[in-house]
């Protein structure tokens, strides 16, 4: 099995990972909360880019030039989708601005951009020889994109402890912090790729892309599994944290009105003592 074959084997295994992970979580969890939402989001976003980048690879794609060259930028969403879902964990909703519009946006205007320009060398109008160079440089401005919202995430998570120590009873971060690291090495990598394809002459996409899909295809695993087992323990202790407080002040306001009612008979006592005198 020669490198190619293992890499398409690793997206497709990948994706079809990604998307079990999305539909087990829906069947699992009762109450889906936004942060569930926003994590499957950007799992499924990781997913539905590893399934194209596998279509491409093998070639599966409709003989009409538009479907054969059209690329979805799914990439856009990803680190987008991540920041959200830490922002809804952290309980920062309201304080913290997601960029979810914006994100939505510049995906928006990259699928009509390539659209349009893929219709212009369909129809003569530039040569098919730009396509290539087009998504160099589209995949640039989404490489620009992402490191600004990583910028945010790492803002977000690495003072968070000074911010909000309750949180922090029940979650330590540190698979939080392992994935920013891993987050990292993939932007290294991506940041490799778009440099080759841009300017190098013998290494071009999809070759260039090797490595980084590799990466994202493990950050999948991780993330199907860490992310959800985290978040599952840390409601769970949180829920069982106030079945405890509620019955300890339960059980302060019963011994609270013990007292009260003995204080009251005492009282009683004491006045039908004085009166009989």
């Amino acid at each position: 099995m020669d490198a190619s074959n293992v890499m398409n084997f690793l997206l497709i295994a990948g994706a079809i990972h990604g998307f079990i992970f999305n539909i087990a979580t829906f069947l699992y969890r009762r109450r889906i909360e936004q942060p569930v939402i926003f994590l499957n989001l950007f799992v499924f976003f990781l997913s539905m880019n590893n399934l194209q980048s596998w279509l491409i690879a093998k070639g599966y794609a409709l003989n009409v030039f538009f479907l054969e060259n059209f690329i979805f930028p799914w990439y856009v969403l990803i680190v987008p989708m991540f920041y959200a879902f830490l922002i809804h964990y952290f309980g920062l909703e309201k304080k913290k601005k997601s960029f979810l519009s914006l994100s939505i946006g510049i995906f928006m205007g990259e699928f009509l951009a390539q659209s349009i320009f893929l219709t212009f060398v369909d129809q003569g109008w530039f040569d098919s020889g730009g396509i290539a160079t087009y998504n160099a440089i589209e995949d640039a401005v989404t490489l620009f994109y992402s490191l600004f919202i990583f910028s945010k995430v790492i803002s977000l998570v690495f003072p968070y402890p000074q911010l909000n120590s309750s949180l922090l009873e029940f979650d330590n971060l540190k698979w939080i912090k392992r994935t920013i690291a891993w987050g990292g090495v993939i932007f290294i990598l991506w940041g490799i790729a778009v440099a080759l394809n841009i300017f190098s002459t013998h290494i071009k996409a999809p070759y260039s892309y090797y490595p980084l899909r590799v990466a994202s295809s493990i950050l999948i695993y991780w993330m199907g599994y860490q992310a959800f087992f985290r978040y599952t323990v840390f409601k769970d202790q949180i829920t069982l944290s106030r079945k405890r407080n509620r019955g300890r002040e339960g059980f302060l306001a019963k011994e609270k009105k013990c007292k009260d009612e003995g204080s009251d008979k005492l009282q009683v006592n004491f006045k039908g003592h004085t009166s009989g005198e």
